[in-house]
């Protein structure tokens, strides 16, 4: 009975210790991929052969972990869970929350990525931004701000086109003749866009579209909105 007890005791804590991510993988050569379903297909395997890589070395979770993290920096967060028969390792991915120029996508930690590292379902929901080329070095420092003030669904109504920090384009998807000037800096743009809409009715009554005519409604006065054709 004691042998027994102790012989549990014992693959207890081999168990414990591997749960630790201490411990190398051995001689399992089983092991799973999982992720959170952010990575696209092709990312998500050459991750998946790194890890086969890693497996095969023998090494101790805690470096699968570290290298995967520093090859695969779109990785958030890494577990290494050992079961029985076999290893699974789950991959979180940071969070999309907007495309750039269709060419990087910003996540919500504030970081840059490549589009082709996300899979298409999940950048269908979220904006796509355009920004001027000059600008691309400071979406994060604007983008993020601006994103935070803008209402979450704005995407739904509007193409954002960032060209400085002085001057965001918000165009109508439903009226291309319709284009709203704000800045990055804009503060209570709700309000602001609810108030354009106004305007856009406004001059909607008015036949103020016929013929193809343009309209742009600039917010960036302190007291007033000015709208003119073009």
């Amino acid at each position: 009975m004691k042998k027994g007890l102790l012989a549990f005791l014992i693959l207890l804590l081999i168990f414990v210790g591997l749960r630790w991510n201490s411990a190398p993988f051995f001689s399992v050569k089983e092991y799973r991929c999982v992720q959170t379903g952010f990575l696209s297909d092709d990312y998500f395997s050459s991750i998946k052969t790194c890890v086969g890589q890693l497996v095969d070395q023998n090494y101790s979770a805690h470096t699968v972990i570290a290298h995967l993290k520093k090859n695969f920096p779109v990785l958030s967060k890494i577990v290494v869970a050992y079961r029985p028969l076999a290893v699974c390792v789950k991959m979180h991915a940071h969070k999309p929350v907007c495309c750039i120029n269709d060419t990087f996508v910003l996540t919500t930690d504030n970081q840059l990525f490549p589009k082709n590292s996300f899979a298409l379902n999940s950048l269908a929901p979220i904006a796509h931004i355009t920004v001027a080329q000059e600008c691309v070095i400071k979406t994060t420092s604007l983008i993020s701000p601006l994103l935070r003030e803008l209402p979450s669904d704005f995407h739904e109504l509007y193409d954002l086109e960032l060209m400085n920090e002085h001057c965001v384009y918000l165009t109508d998807k439903q009226d291309r003749q319709f284009t709203i000037v704000s800045s990055a800096v804009q503060r209570n743009i709700p309000i602001l866009l609810a108030q354009c809409m106004s305007v856009k009715k406004n001059i909607g009554e008015r036949k103020g579209f016929d013929k193809g005519v343009k309209w742009i409604v600039d917010t960036r006065f302190a007291d007033y909105i000015v709208a003119y054709k073009v």
